[in-house]
């Protein structure tokens, strides 16, 4: 009977921490902008609830989901690059951070989300097929290269086992062509955790 008991307690207790599940917000300046040498750059961080509005949960690859016991989160910020210059200016994936607490991430590409969405056993192909479709059509890709007078905008994400709360800021640099560096960007966010 005090076996069945504890069975009880511990089932209950993990289903309440799946039922409070929170996600990363942004505590104020969720979208900033910044504007040097004829580039602007425009950055907004987009929480759980945001890509929500924007996607739908379901079949959504930015949503974390309930039954993941390891917590890796998404970090999600749509970017805008407006080139004002008379050079091409090109974005790298490779050379994109975000500096979380004590982590540093690099920018994540669309084969991290096909890989993830391969690892969740739990999630069906077409809902699989569905989020690939969204990514692809809404993130960054690995490097985009952006023409005088054109401008750019997806998200740029980042997957890993983010901290409760803390100081985030992303690293955003800009190249030229010729591989001369054109801006470097850093965008800071005080990220906190909210329930569900």
């Amino acid at each position: 009977m005090k076996k069945l008991l504890l069975i009880l307690i511990v089932c209950i207790s993990f289903s309440s921490c799946l039922s409070t599940k929170k996600y990363h917000v942004a505590e104020n300046n969720k979208k900033q902008v910044q504007e040097k040498n004829d580039i602007t750059v425009i950055c907004e961080y987009l929480d759980e609830g945001d890509l929500a509005k924007r996607h739908g949960r379901d079949d959504n690859p930015y949503i974390d989901r309930e039954w993941a016991l390891t917590p890796v989160y998404s970090l999600v910020f749509e970017v805008e690059v407006k080139n004002k210059t008379s050079m091409v200016v090109k974005y790298d994936s490779r050379e994109t951070e975000l500096f979380y607490g004590e982590k540093s991430t690099r920018a994540a590409v669309i084969g991290d989300i096909e890989t993830r969405m391969e690892d969740e056993k739990n999630t069906k192909g077409a809902s699989k097929l569905a989020q690939i479709r969204l990514a692809k059509k809404t993130m960054y890709r690995n490097i985009v290269r952006i023409k005088p007078g054109e401008s750019y905008k997806g998200y740029v994400v980042f997957i890993n086992n983010f901290r409760q709360r803390g100081d985030c800021v992303l690293n955003f640099p800009l190249m030229f062509s010729s591989g001369n560096v054109a801006e470097e960007f850093e965008f800071n966010y005080q990220l906190a955790k909210m329930k569900k």
